[in-house]
């Protein structure tokens, strides 16, 4: 299936942004959680540790989806005759009738 342009756009900048989103709240409670201690300090560190590789992955996603945008030369992906289009005859038999069948 293939998708537009601007919409591949459009969920890279969705992904820059939840990503972005995603390493400031990590940020954040990892700060938040160097005020606590024992048991809740460990729960904020992993808390802010999932944050920062959930960020990591929607940002290379988003780097993923960014690299699919390039523009790629159009060819045909299925070819059944034995000719390239505007190339020359690859098939090895030359103009004329087809061989007939059996004695």
């Amino acid at each position: 299936m293939r998708i537009s342009r601007g919409r591949l756009l459009l969920r890279v900048a969705l992904l820059l942004v939840g990503g972005g989103f995603m390493a400031w709240r990590a940020v954040e409670t990892r700060r938040s959680a160097l005020g606590l201690t024992g048991a809740e300090r460990v729960l904020g560190e992993r808390l802010a540790l999932v944050m920062a590789l959930v960020a990591l992955l929607a940002l290379l996603t988003a780097g993923a989806v960014a690299w699919q945008t390039r523009r790629r030369e159009r060819r045909p992906s299925l070819q059944l005759s034995g000719t390239d289009p505007g190339g020359p005859d690859v098939s090895g038999r030359g103009p004329g009738n087809p061989p007939s069948g059996g004695p």
